[in-house]
């Protein structure tokens, strides 16, 4: 393992992509409610400190160092990319255990708004079109219930962690 610099302006090659070779993955974090960049310990990077990525010369290693990272730091979310870059997804992205059911209570929730967004639009149904504060919630709980159930799905593809024996 070995940690390389993202930008260097002195570097020849300048970008990390030219550097890293077939075989080999790098390793990002970042925080997993914000996708913002972190440090491996878990901290945030202060302004004026420098990106980088952590390099490993095989994917066993490379996921071994992010389940035991995010083992330790459960706010922290390890990707790991292959030569190509972020070009296209992560090769594997790891999270903590207790975080990979946490889509599925999305989902559940989206439906549970679903649900009592039918029952305001009955209650209008009910009432021939007469209160408009049904229309109104029942609306904003169907939004708000989509968009649960949406960030849920992605976030089942996104998420994967294996469990410690």
């Amino acid at each position: 393992m070995r940690e390389l610099r993202l930008y260097d302006p002195d570097r020849n090659p300048r970008s990390w992509t030219d550097i890293i070779r077939p075989g080999q993955y790098a390793v990002f974090h970042s925080d997993l409610g914000t996708d913002v960049e972190k440090k491996p310990d878990g901290r945030y990077l202060q302004p004026g400190e420098e990106s980088y990525c952590l390099l490993f010369d095989c994917i066993e290693d490379a996921e071994a160092y992010s389940e035991a990272k995010v083992a330790e730091v459960p706010s922290l979310r390890c990707d790991i990319y292959d030569h190509l870059g972020k070009g296209k997804p992560p090769t594997r992205t790891y999270v903590h255990i207790s975080q990979v059911d946490a889509p599925r209570k999305y989902v559940l929730w989206g439906w549970l708004l679903l649900a009592g967004a039918a029952a305001c639009f009955m209650i209008e149904w009910h009432w021939h079109g007469t209160l408009i504060v049904p229309l109104i919630v029942g609306l904003n709980m169907t939004f708000a219930g989509l968009r649960l159930i949406y960030w849920g799905k992605a976030g089942q593809e996104k998420r994967q962690a294996r469990k410690s024996n």
